[in-house]
């Protein structure tokens, strides 16, 4: 830090830019843009949350667990699996579901729900939605808030995909995704669960069955040393005037 503050002009003696009247704004508003995110991200946790422990109170009312399948079955003709992470995290299956997988698939399904909850991807989903609420105007951040919940199927989906064939979990998500499709059945996952048929069910499957080769270490690590150097890029520019 002490380097990096040399090498931007400044020293430990120097006054501290933004501190006058002027620089108030400065620095409230930069720091209103960040806390109104942070605000709703935990007001997204807390109702989530219970909308979860709401729906947890009628699985134990209706839904029979089976140990088996360390899921909760609910009786329900839809085929239907998704999960409700957090501290308590359940796994719910339909019966639906039950009768028309076939057991590989039935076990691909159910790891894609486990990798939901080990990845706790209820956070990330709870952050795009923040931002989306907040910046409500920006199309950036509706958009953001649709692709993060296809990229976190997808990342369920990988994991799911190194335990269990490929084809096994491509026709488990048709199936599912078919007995939810108009004239095919009217279930949905409450708030705050995460669904193996969720968003962008064409999209996955599509990726899925499309037998591409993996791309070249080299490639991957010029994407991580840029990723990583991005966040660096802020205080480099802000230190241009100090370098002139």
């Amino acid at each position: 830090m002490s380097g990096l503050l040399r090498f931007c002009g400044l020293t430990f003696d120097a006054p501290i830019p933004g501190t006058g009247p002027l620089g108030v704004p400065a620095i409230a508003v930069p720091a209103s843009v960040a806390l109104l995110p942070l605000a709703r991200f935990g007001h997204e946790l807390l109702r989530a949350r219970r909308v979860r422990a709401r729906h947890r109170g009628v699985l134990d009312m209706v839904g029979r667990r089976s140990a088996r399948l360390r899921a909760t079955v609910l009786d329900h003709d839809t085929p239907a699996a998704y999960c409700l992470p957090g501290r308590r995290p359940r796994i719910v299956v339909s019966a639906g579901a039950l009768r028309l997988l076939s057991p590989a698939q039935l076990e691909s399904v159910l790891e894609h729900e486990r990798a939901h909850i080990a990845g706790r991807h209820h956070l990330a989903l709870a952050a795009a939605e923040a931002f989306a609420r907040v910046f409500r105007w920006l199309p950036l951040a509706r958009e953001a808030r649709a692709q993060t919940a296809l990229l976190l199927e997808m990342a369920a989906d990988d994991r799911a995909l190194r335990r269990h064939p490929r084809q096994a979990l491509a026709s488990a998500l048709y199936t599912m995704a078919a007995g939810h499709a108009p004239g095919g059945g009217a279930g949905h996952a409450p708030g705050g669960a995460l669904t193996a048929s969720g968003p962008g069910a064409v999209v996955r499957l599509r990726r899925m069955l499309d037998a591409r080769r993996r791309p070249h270490p080299a490639l991957c690590g010029a994407v991580v040393t840029v990723a990583a150097g991005l966040p660096l890029l802020p205080p480099l520019l802000g230190c241009a005037p100090g370098m002139g």
